[in-house]
């Protein structure tokens, strides 16, 4: 099937459907810059089957009246909340239009697959863009996010996260996604314990739970 690194979109349609949910954007930083292997092989974007190219240009107007008046600079996950849940459908429309096509993935580099994704938008669907774009940088963002790898260190900026916004929910998505590349590293770099400490604490778990 044609997984893609679009598949990213429907990824983060699932995360701005969740409304800002602590869980799941952890769950989506571990899972956001993972491929899955199962694909008919790779070839250039410019040698794509026509009918893949067909489907994505399909899902791109489909969600085209959802995504083009967003602010996606300054809206939060609740904001994004409505947006989110309408390409939920969408999405899983277009995952089964692929898997029923097997395409191949394009070859290359994200940021190659991206460009070539947003040029098509620009043709074919030019009110999502600004979306393309935004998700490019969500991408971009799990894995540049600023955080150290040192447990105390990582640990200190998301106390700060959290003692600065009252929810999740507050939160640019920008400012989510730093949330979510923070708790992977706190899960990774500090011990088990120290890990499962921090996150017992209850204004910490209460925060990363929040809508």
């Amino acid at each position: 099937m044609w997984v893609f690194r679009a598949s990213i979109l429907i990824l983060t349609a699932a995360l701005v459907a969740c409304g800002g949910d602590g869980g799941t954007d952890t769950t989506l930083a571990e899972t956001t810059t993972t491929v899955v292997e199962d694909s008919a092989g790779t070839v250039d974007f410019a040698d794509m089957p026509q009918e893949c190219i067909d489907a994505l240009v399909g899902y791109l107007q489909a969600i085209e009246p959802a995504v083009e008046d967003v602010d996606f600079d300054t809206s939060t996950g609740e904001d994004l909340e409505a947006m989110g849940t309408e390409l939920e459908g969408l999405s899983e429309e277009y995952t089964t239009a692929i898997e029923d096509l097997d395409c191949p993935d394009p070859s290359g580099s994200d940021e190659e697959a991206f460009a070539a994704i947003i040029e098509l938008a620009q043709q074919e669907a030019p009110g999502t863009v600004g979306y393309l774009q935004w998700v490019q940088g969500l991408a971009a963002g799990f894995g540049d996010a600023e955080v150290s790898g040192d447990c105390g260190t990582d640990i200190s900026a998301l106390r700060a996260i959290i003692d600065e916004n009252s929810s999740m929910s507050d939160l640019t998505m920008t400012e989510v996604v730093q949330v979510g590349s923070l708790v992977a590293s706190v899960s990774t770099a500090c011990t088990p314990d120290r890990a499962e400490e921090f996150f017992a604490e209850p204004d910490v778990a209460a925060f990363l739970e929040s809508q």
